[in-house]
């Protein structure tokens, strides 16, 4: 009977083992997330509230209160194996009202990001008029402090944390530590679990999950299939935003755009 009852204990610690590694040690595996950009409020917190506006900027902003969404919903894909990762686009076909506000969205719709945390480096893949261009950098500090908060996602338990990014960008940000990599969408990262849901006040947008599925999916840091884009450092590719994609802007509102190229 005594044996009986050890082989038992045995095999349900065996089995409980198996189930915990499965849920606690994740470490590859493809998540969906749905980012959701409050448009009219951004334009009403950052175009709205200028004193001055040229022509341009008043015709747009006009025509994009007018007959722009209240929100513009993209969705986008997290790729992670081991310590890589692959943050994209999931390209779809959007709606005619979306074409006026696309162009307000403070990140960039179409870029890849591809990081190694074992070197603590990425590489990020930019459209650049009909070209493009690959930045590679170390991946950036997010200062974090935790709470107590705590939120179920796409099926896992994250706690809440809230970070400050760029030096003054306030972000709220929920993990899971069941998914072993301190990775999340865009460069948000840094955290002991994936960022599942984060939250950008300043920019309007709000992200969250909305599937997890673990597999054996090896990550490509290929970005491109265009042999003669190779990355280049981010003090190059500073330079070449500025003298070409973004030469009309003051220098204020230049630093204002380098924040939606290397949030």
């Amino acid at each position: 009977m005594k044996k009986y009852i050890v082989v038992n204990l045995v095999l349900l610690f065996s089995i409980f083992s198996a189930s915990a590694q499965y849920a606690y040690f994740a470490n590859s595996g493809t998540i969906t997330y749905e980012s959701r950009f409050h448009l009219q409020n951004f334009i009403k917190n950052h175009y709205l509230n200028k004193p001055v506006m040229d022509v341009w900027d008043k015709f747009s902003v006009e025509n994009v209160v007018k007959n722009g969404p209240q929100e513009i919903l993209t969705k986008y894909t997290l790729k992670f194996s081991g310590q890589e990762t692959l943050f994209e686009t999931i390209k779809e076909e959007y709606p005619d009202n979306y074409r006026s506000g696309i162009a307000y969205l403070p990140t960039f719709k179409d870029s890849k990001t591809y990081t190694d945390f074992r070197i603590g480096q990425y590489q990020r893949l930019l459209p650049f008029g009909d070209d493009e261009l690959i930045v590679k950098d170390t991946v950036p500090i997010v200062k974090w402090k935790y709470t107590d908060e705590y939120r179920n996602i796409a099926g896992y338990d994250c706690r809440r944390a809230n970070g400050i990014i760029q030096d003054s960008i306030y972000v709220v940000a929920f993990f899971s530590n069941q998914l072993a990599i301190p990775a999340g969408p865009e460069l948000i990262q840094g955290l002991p679990g994936v960022i599942l849901g984060v939250s950008i006040p300043y920019l309007n947008i709000n992200m969250f999950a909305t599937s997890v599925q673990l597999n054996n999916d090896v990550v490509s840091s290929t970005l491109t299939k265009k042999k003669k884009v190779v990355p280049e450092e981010k003090v190059v590719v500073v330079k070449k935003l500025r003298s070409s994609v973004y030469d009309w802007l003051n220098d204020n509102e230049f630093q204002k755009a380098l924040r939606r190229v290397f949030l």
